[in-house]
C-alpha cells in the first residue's frame, strides 16, 4: 500500500539546522549532540516545570493547509481508484442467484464514496479548527502583551 506520507508529516522529525562552521557534524565518539532547548522559553530548573505550551501561529496555519492538502489528494485519488473499475461491475453482472452479493457490492461502493467525501470534509474542518486556533493564540499573545507603563 505504501508509506503513510500523513503520518510523516504530522510525526516526522523537523529538519535538523546546519551545523555551525568550524564544528564537526558529530564529536570525535562519534555520538550524536544532544538538542538544544527551544529558543522560544528558557529552560525550566530541575523538578519544575512551567506547564506552558507555546505554539507559533504561523506554523499552526502552515500545519493546517498541509494537513488539508496532502490529505485531499489522497482521498481524491482513492475516488479516482474507486470510480474506475469497482464500478464496472454492474449488479446485472451477478446470476439471479447471488442477487444479495450485487446488492450488497453496489451498497459497498456508494458507502466507499461517501465515506471519502466525509473524510474530505473532515480535513478541511481540521484546517478551519487550527486556522481558528492560530487567530486566538495571536491575539492572545497581542492583548496579554504590555504595551506601556
Amino acid at each position: 500500500m505504501g508509506e503513510n506520507r500523513v503520518a510523516d508529516l504530522l510525526n516526522g522529525p523537523s529538519p535538523a539546522p546546519a551545523p555551525a562552521a568550524g564544528h564537526p557534524a558529530t564529536p570525535p565518539g562519534g555520538a550524536t549532540p544532544t538538542p538544544s532547548p527551544s529558543p522560544q522559553a528558557p529552560p525550566a530548573p530541575p523538578g519544575k516545570t512551567s506547564g506552558e505550551v507555546r505554539f507559533s501561529p504561523d506554523e499552526l496555519k502552515k500545519l493546517g493547509a498541509a494537513v488539508e492538502k496532502e490529505l485531499m489528494e489522497l482521498f481524491k485519488q482513492a475516488r479516482y481508484k474507486l470510480d474506475a473499475e469497482p464500478r464496472d461491475a454492474q449488479p446485472d453482472a451477478y446470476t439471479m442467484f447471488a442477487i444479495s452479493a450485487a446488492l450488497t457490492y453496489t451498497q459497498m461502493i456508494e458507502f466507499a464514496d461517501q465515506d471519502l467525501i466525509d473524510k474530505s470534509k473532515h480535513a478541511m474542518d481540521i484546517n478551519d479548527r487550527l486556522v481558528k486556533t492560530a487567530g486566538i493564540q495571536d491575539e492572545a499573545e497581542r492583548q496579554s502583551t504590555l504595551e506601556g507603563i
